[in-house]
């Protein structure tokens, strides 16, 4: 890829950052370059595990668990996605559930998963763009002077792009030079919204990874699940068809557990997992009345999702672009707490520096406001009938 145009730093390989990067590419801005701290593969939320078990590698969503598609613009992604075999159509059964109660089919949704695990969408896109894996950036700095950005020990850049959210972005902008920016970072985490709060709030979720040596029989491949403990249930081997001998399972906490349960993620206690595994482990057993002796996982595996959902978006507009000091906000959390949402910001503030370089001063999003939102502790799976479509045919 040969260098064109103003150079542009984005923090963050998520979908938000990776679907920014490539259409800045289609507008002539090729300088670009996404640092990403994913150790395995950029992808954010939008990851998957493959775990050998028994010499055998299995694949386990272990955040984003499927998406829907509702907005045009998104619609061309996926199509895009489609024909790169990187998406495909879930035809799984996906229900809600509860104790003592027949599961109840939810209808009208065409969800969409990778075809390699949901790290097959990312790994498609990463391959249109420049990334710098495994890399944290921990300092960044607006010179006001020369009107660059000087960002850690890679560089000075015309533009600067935060695509992710949480303590690590609230911290890198704190002192940046763009205070109106940091200022829309600024986080807090609970499991309630707080009342008429101006500061992001996040979830915190717990995720348990678990197989099995035998089929466990449920009459369903996905489930929302109200109870107390846990919020999704979702076979990974049926989602994926994979031909081997276990059955794999993700099951994802509810908000108020996440918050019950939280310890610093990247230093978990031995008890706290032990203890995690078991209560997800005994919701599990309750909510599907498989009962909790009939289910022996050969297999678990618990991680803390610590900055999981938002609880609030920002109205109005998809992307935040501050004129006078080059730099920009994209993330899910702009839009709605999606795949989708998160492509559609990335696009958005894309369009809005295509249109900076070309002469264009105007903020956007600056002055905006959060606002409450009510979405399954999951994420957001919005919809639109009239886009129910085929996507190999954009």
């Amino acid at each position: 890829m040969t260098s064109g145009g103003p150079s542009v730093a984005i923090i963050g390989g998520g979908i938000a950052g990776l679907v920014c990067a490539a259409r800045l590419s289609q507008l002539g801005l090729t300088d670009t370059k996404v640092f990403d701290t994913g150790k395995r593969a950029p992808g954010g939320r939008c990851s998957s595990r493959f775990i050998s078990i028994g010499g055998k590698l299995h694949v386990f969503d272990h955040a984003v668990q499927f998406f829907t598609v509702s907005d045009l613009r998104f619609a061309k992604i996926v199509s895009f996605l489609h024909s790169k075999k990187a998406v495909k159509v879930w035809p799984g059964k996906i229900v809600k559930l509860k104790k003592g109660a027949e599961p109840v089919q939810v209808k009208d949704v065409q969800a969409f998963v990778g075809t390699r695990g949901m790290q097959s969408i990312p790994e498609t896109l990463s391959s249109l763009v420049h990334v710098e894996g495994n890399t944290w950036v921990n300092h960044v700095l607006w010179d006001a002077v020369v009107k660059k950005w000087k960002v850690d020990n890679h560089g000075w850049f015309d533009y600067l792009v935060v695509a992710h959210n949480g303590k690590c972005a609230d911290r890198l902008m704190a002192d940046c030079g763009a205070p109106q920016i940091h200022n829309l970072l600024r986080v807090k985490f609970g499991p309630v919204l707080s009342p008429k709060t101006d500061i992001m709030q996040l979830c915190s979720l717990w995720v348990l990874l678990m197989a099995f040596s035998k089929n466990i029989e449920l009459c369903f491949d996905g489930a929302f699940v109200e109870h107390t403990d846990i919020s999704w249930i979702g076979n990974n081997t049926s989602k994926y068809k994979a031909d081997n001998d276990l059955e794999c399972w993700t099951v994802i906490s509810t908000r108020t557990f996440g918050a019950k349960h939280k310890v610093p993620q990247e230093n978990i206690p031995p008890s706290k997992e032990k203890e995690v595994t078991n209560s997800l482990l005994n919701a599990f057993a309750e909510v599907t009345g498989l009962g909790r002796k009939s289910i022996m996982p050969c297999f678990t595996k618990v991680q803390l999702w610590g900055a999981a959902n938002p609880l609030n978006v920002l109205q109005r507009e998809d992307c935040v672009f501050q004129a006078s000091h080059n730099v920009g906000i994209c993330g899910d959390w702009l839009v709605s707490p999606c795949i989708e949402g998160a492509a559609v910001s990335g696009l958005a503030l894309a369009e809005v520096i295509g249109r900076h370089v070309r002469g264009e001063r105007r903020d956007v999003g600056l002055k905006t406001h959060l606002a409450p939102l009510e979405a399954e502790a999951i994420g957001a799976f919005p919809t639109n009938k009239s886009l129910l479509f085929n996507p190999g045919k954009p």
